[in-house]
């Protein structure tokens, strides 16, 4: 682990802002760089991905609030003050952040899946980068284990799951396919359906598919983040997630949910 990057003095330069950092920018080149391969409009293309970044960020703090309300309750002071009480939810962030490229994109009269699908391959980067950030910084980690794969972690005695490796490995992985499938895929027969092209949306339904798949088995291995009246959400949201997934690939691939007279 390393939490601090770099000490001088009093100024401490931590690890996990930097990867921040880096992964705001990393994010948006890739962001950028699909969308101009695809002649989009460049300054268009950063003002999408600034305010999906913006509004993800808010969404994310919002709904880590309305979950943990009790720590907040109505003190505007802690809701912004992230330094002393940290926390976010990423999957609010996430879906309110494509809503916003969604919505962005049909103002635009654009093909408002293609800019998502962008978007999917950015953001399995980002997340793959945010888990290394994670785990340089030492934190959430999983339940404790007795697996021989289990490391111990800052201020805790037993060894617990590397659920950040865990995320980290995935998200790459992902990134990599994405990446890879981008100029693939209307070539699937399977998804072509005998048409003349493929639509776009392809890179979207495999992210939101393998994002509630990584989520599904991390809501075994890690404390719940989505708890209503004692009754852990994680799970069920997740599954949701991926089935919303599936059934949006089964239709963009022209299939039907009738039955054929």
């Amino acid at each position: 682990m390393l939490p601090i990057l770099l000490s001088l003095g009093p100024v401490k330069i931590y690890t996990f802002s930097v990867v921040l950092v880096l992964a705001f920018f990393l994010v948006g080149y890739i962001f950028w760089r699909k969308g101009r391969e695809e002649h989009f409009p460049e300054d268009e293309l950063f003002d999408g991905y600034l305010l999906a970044l913006l509004v993800g960020v808010v969404a994310s703090r919002l709904g880590f609030i309305v979950f943990h309300f009790g720590n907040f309750g109505l003190d505007a002071w802690k809701w912004f003050n992230l330094l002393a009480y940290p926390g976010i939810i990423p999957l609010f962030g996430l879906l309110a952040s494509f809503l916003v490229l969604y919505r962005f994109a049909q103002r635009q009269k654009w093909d408002a899946f293609e800019f998502l699908d962008f978007a999917a391959i950015a953001a399995a980067f980002g997340f793959a980068l945010i888990w290394l950030g994670l785990f340089l910084d030492g934190t959430s980690f999983g339940n404790a284990t007795s697996l021989p794969w289990g490391m111990s972690f800052p201020l805790v005695f037993d060894k617990h799951h590397p659920t950040q490796l865990y995320g980290l490995i995935s998200y790459a992985l992902l990134f990599v396919y994405l990446y890879w499938v981008e100029s693939r895929y209307r070539t699937f027969e399977w998804y072509r359906d005998k048409r003349h092209s493929a639509q776009t949306g392809f890179l979207f339904c495999v992210f939101c598919m393998m994002y509630g798949a990584v989520g599904v088995v991390m809501g075994f291995l890690m404390p719940p983040q989505l708890m209503v009246f004692g009754v852990a959400l994680d799970i069920p949201v997740r599954i949701l997630l991926f089935m919303y997934g599936f059934i949006l690939l089964f239709v963009r691939a022209g299939r039907s949910f009738r039955p054929v007279k």
